[in-house]
């Protein structure tokens, strides 16, 4: 992919992370940004996928507010992009894509729990359960983590399995 392609494809996934994640703060834990990043990551390659979800979350964070977190979200979320280069070449499979997926985005939110917590002093057993234990969202039930996994894998899996039907992978990726 020539360099220009490149610098196109970081810019328009960046920016759709971008705006997706700040349209949907209301919402906790759903947000287009990984799976942007895994699809950028899918058809671009790892250089493409860091660049987009690094750049995500640091640019939302500057709207939405950038502290200690912003550190480890923006390379988190830049491995996730890398993740999403690994998967083009290791599944076909949709239910290992899914899987595979599913792993990247634990791997962020574990990273980014233990680590911004463990700064401000909390243990990381307590971070972990508090990205596992259910939360109140509108009076119910709510488990950050796992909605936050099950959507981004959902989502990654939907954009893969609609740039197949339409037959865009090569028009996509060069």
């Amino acid at each position: 992919m020539n360099s220009s392609r490149k610098v196109a494809y970081i810019a328009v996934f960046t920016s759709l992370a971008v705006v997706g994640r700040l349209s949907m703060t209301i919402v906790p834990n759903i947000a287009p940004v990984a799976p942007l990043s895994l699809l950028a990551g899918y058809l671009g390659g790892a250089y493409t996928g860091f660049l987009v979800g690094f750049l995500s979350m640091l640019i939302s964070d500057m709207y939405i507010g950038i502290g200690p977190w912003t550190f480890f979200t923006t390379l988190f979320m830049g491995l996730v992009g890398i993740f999403g280069a690994f998967i083009v070449r290791m599944a076909r499979d949709k239910m290992v894509v899914f899987t595979l997926s599913y792993l990247a985005v634990l791997i962020y939110d574990l990273g980014t729990s233990i680590f911004p917590m463990v700064f401000f002093g909390v243990p990381p057993l307590i971070a972990v359960l508090n990205l596992f234990f259910p939360v109140s969202f509108l009076g119910l039930p709510y488990p950050m983590g796992p909605v936050h996994e099950f959507s981004s894998s959902i989502i990654f899996l939907t954009l893969i399995r609609l740039i197949d039907r339409f037959g865009l992978r090569g028009v996509l990726h060069g």
